[in-house]
């Protein structure tokens, strides 16, 4: 006896049970119906080798007919995997339809037609099958990420190879039809099917570990494009923060200019007074009261600048939105006057609390308060900053006296790099409503009824008062 088939088949069968429970436990936190049907595919054929390997001890209807059932079952259910890996699954229905035929031809030729036909009906269905998983595995591992489909492809391969084989020396007559037989066919039969069976369920693991490493660098990558879009626009966001308070320079300038005149105009006074003798103590406080105050405000404006151009991440807290207008409005109040244009601020005596980093919302309402001063300028000369709170929102509303905005304007602003002025770069709109959306809010431009353009900048409102404004 140069090999049992028989001896072979149970231990392969009972190799594949095995690799097949160890394989979906393996995977078990990454389960997808393609794994459970592979592996569930892996438990049927297990067992039908089991039939197989005891055929001459069971009857007929289960060592023939429900033994090459499974074995069908099994590659059917290995195809349908494959193809939900591919995302073209394989129709149910068809399936269903092709069992229950193979299952009434297999029958009738069992009991009616001779064993040669019979053998050579079941190889063409296995075959074919076989082809078929090897072929949608061969397709899958052209994919990215899906290389190790190709050691499926080449397993199912090889095993279609051998099966072939085998029928052709059944068809010269070498062999007798029947795969439980002794020889140097059986011998390559189950030593392939045994290296296939390795084979093909390593692949699916490899298969799965190529997945997770996918998805792993997918997640990473995806991670650092969120920071490096962040570290962006902050670096955007800061830049546009400089280039405004560098075109406000000389108002700011102007700004500093009463407080610093002030100071010095008053230390001369006391330095003539002390040296005339001419100051009584009272005067002499007073000058130096004067000198601190406008120490202290010119102080101020300084500290103000430094921070709104200093670069930092966003520091979310609870905001007062009426001090945050305040203060962008003593920023811009000498450009105002420059242009000629009055400013009225309705602020309601309580906080309008909202949540949010006030550096970024001072940006949104310095860049809305300086488009409306240009364009008010020559024109009706006013800017009405309104701000209101309720029903959990915050509405700050900004008009100007100008000419409005044209259809085609209204359209394209917000969009980076779109301006109407000649000077102007487009981001400061753009930046505005990115942060106004990070805000949980929006930014929308109008035209006011009365005339002339209108933004309202709507934000979520909190119910408890800031901690700080500013």
């Amino acid at each position: 006896m140069i090999f049992d088939a028989r001896t072979g088949f149970l231990f392969v069968s009972a190799l594949h049970l095995l690799i097949a429970v160890a394989l979906w436990a393996v995977l078990a936190r990454r389960r997808t119906l393609a794994l459970d049907l592979w592996c569930g595919g892996g438990a049927v054929f297990a067992v039908a080798l089991l039939l197989l390997s005891l055929r001459p001890l069971l009857p007929a209807v289960l060592g023939y007919t429900l033994a090459t059932l499974l074995v069908i079952v099994a590659a059917l259910l290995k195809l349908h995997a494959i193809r939900l890996e591919l995302g073209e699954p394989e129709p149910v229905a068809r399936s269903i339809a092709l069992v229950l035929a193979f299952l009434l031809l297999y029958e009738w030729l069992r009991v009616d037609a001779d064993e040669r036909l019979r053998f050579f009906v079941m190889m063409l269905v296995v075959m074919l099958l076989g082809a078929r998983i090897a072929w949608s595995a061969w397709r899958l591992g052209r994919r990215p990420g899906c290389r190790s489909a190709y050691w499926i492809a080449v397993a199912h391969g090889a095993m279609v190879l051998v099966q072939a084989i085998r029928a052709g020396n059944v068809a010269l007559g070498r062999f007798p039809p029947e795969l439980m037989s002794q020889g140097y066919d059986a011998l390559m039969f189950a030593m392939i099917l045994l290296i296939a069976v390795i084979m093909a369920n390593m692949a699916w693991l490899g298969l799965a570990l190529e997945r997770l490493v996918q998805a792993q660098i997918a997640a990473a990558a995806a991670q650092a494009r969120s920071e490096e879009t962040r570290v962006l626009g902050e670096r955007i966001a800061h830049l546009e923060r400089q280039r405004s308070l560098g075109l406000l320079s000389a108002s700011l300038g102007h700004e500093l200019k009463q407080p610093l005149t002030a100071v010095l105009t008053n230390a001369q006074l006391v330095r003539r007074g002390l040296a005339g003798a001419r100051l009584t103590p009272d005067q002499l406080l007073g000058f130096v009261d004067r000198i601190i105050d406008n120490t202290r405000r010119a102080s101020g404006i300084v500290e103000q600048i430094r921070g709104y151009l200093r670069p930092g991440s966003a520091a979310v807290g609870r905001v007062d939105l009426g001090q945050v207008v305040r203060e962008v409005s003593e920023l811009v109040a000498a450009e105002a006057r420059a242009h000629g244009v009055r400013l009225s601020l309705e602020l309601p005596a309580d906080p309008v609390t909202v949540r949010g980093d006030a550096l970024q919302l001072s940006q949104v309402v310095l860049n809305l308060l300086r488009n409306a001063i240009e364009a008010a300028a020559g024109h009706a000369a006013f800017v009405s900053v309104r701000a209101v709170q309720g029903d959990g929102r915050a509405l700050l509303t900004v008009e100007d006296g100008g000419p409005g905005l044209t259809p085609a304007a209204l359209q394209k602003a917000g969009q980076p790099f779109f301006t109407t002025k000649a000077g102007g770069l487009g981001l400061g709109l753009s930046i505005s409503r990115a942060i106004a959306e990070q805000h949980g809010g929006t930014l929308r431009l109008a035209n006011a009824p009365a005339g002339g353009a209108r933004a309202e900048l709507e934000l979520p409102s909190c119910a408890e008062p800031p901690a700080a404004a500013g």
